[in-house]
């Protein structure tokens, strides 16, 4: 046997003992991928949509039940201080004021023959002719008859503040937002007549997603901008923060006190709330760097040391068009891949690039 029959033999011996090879013991692909070291930066001056809401809504209604004949104002009418709002059939009332005046006319007459029995009795004691416990028998009597007199007084009086309440009244200088029932509708104590607002007593009302709400403080000052007219525009600061968020959208109605420019910014305008002298440093990450799964969000974290790479569970909330902030689950000096990582696995051995910073 020939030297180079020998030769070729041996080479394919080796080629086919690698193919035998199991495939862990074959290189693992190092993928690459772009990265970025978190660190703190200066957030933006955060902006948000809101409205022109009045500081003090009164829901009125009256204090008694009753059928409605006259409501006397309608929608955009502005109000006096007891100023007629609606009036309630009174036949009731008109009733129950003449039964309180008869009792206490039948009343006052009783403790007059009271009175004057008492006065006879009296003179008879003088003389000796009755005993001390007549006399005061019909002192009793005049005391109950006082009474009596007292009580229907307050039974009258009771009948008329219940007529008074028949007539519905504004109780300070308000603007007319809404009505709730018409004439011919009988109303029940509390149900709501007409809404009112006081137009000077103006905010400026935005919503805020909750977990940026945690950022905000009273007191925070903003500058208020009238959308359909930026010329527009006014300052003040946060007077209320809601302690509860809207189930359902997950906002919290954040409530500005406004400074100034309050008059050129009428009830319902729509606007926007950007905050002034922002300070609070953030963790910011291009939108790139997060994938989300049915468990949530998530990035894939770089390990310095090894190269690979381990998934970690990121809480966000939008920032700018390009870029959100982590507020939970990230902390400064994290590697953090931005290109490549919706197609990484946990444990991956990737080749590091350092992105541009954002």
């Amino acid at each position: 046997m020939n030297a180079p029959y020998l030769g070729a033999v041996a080479l394919g011996a080796a080629l086919l003992l690698s193919g035998c090879q199991p495939a862990s013991e074959q290189a693992e692909p190092v993928r690459p991928v772009l990265t970025k070291t978190l660190t703190l930066e200066t957030a933006p001056a955060s902006q948000f949509a809101g409205k022109i809401a009045p500081r003090y809504t009164t829901n009125l209604s009256f204090q008694t039940f009753g059928r409605l004949i006259e409501r006397s104002v309608d929608v955009g009418d502005f109000v006096e201080p007891g100023q007629q709002i609606a009036q309630l059939d009174t036949t009731t009332q008109q009733l129950a004021i003449r039964t309180a005046e008869a009792n206490l006319s039948s009343a006052q007459a009783q403790l007059n023959n009271l009175l004057a029995v008492q006065q006879r009795q009296r003179s008879l004691l003088d003389l000796g002719n009755i005993s001390d416990a007549v006399f005061e028998s019909a002192a009793q009597a005049s005391s109950s008859g006082e009474a009596a007199v007292a009580q229907a007084r307050a039974q009258l009086d009771k009948a008329k503040e219940q007529l008074g309440r028949a007539t519905l009244r504004a109780d300070t200088a308000s603007l007319v937002t809404a009505v709730s029932v018409q004439p011919g509708q009988t109303v029940t104590v509390g149900q709501t007549v007409a809404t009112v607002v006081r137009p000077e007593s103006r905010e400026a009302v935005i919503y805020v997603a909750e977990v940026e709400a945690g950022n905000l403080r009273v007191g925070d000052q903003f500058t208020i901008v009238k959308q359909l007219d930026p010329t527009i525009r006014a300052t003040g600061a946060i007077r209320e923060i809601a302690p509860q968020a809207d189930p359902s959208a997950r906002t919290v109605e954040v409530r500005i006190a406004l400074n100034d420019g309050i008059g050129a910014l009428k009830l319902g305008s729509t606007i926007l709330a950007t905050q002034i002298e922002t300070t609070v440093d953030q963790l910011v990450l291009p939108i790139s760097a997060v994938v989300e799964d049915a468990n949530g969000n998530y990035v894939w974290v770089v390990d310095p040391r090894t190269a690979k790479v381990a998934r970690r569970e990121v809480e966000i909330t939008p920032r700018d068009a390009g870029t959100v902030r982590a507020v939970a689950g990230m902390e400064v000096g994290d590697v953090v891949v931005i290109a490549g990582a919706n197609s990484l696995a946990d444990g991956q051995t990737v080749r590091v690039n350092e992105g541009p910073a954002r």
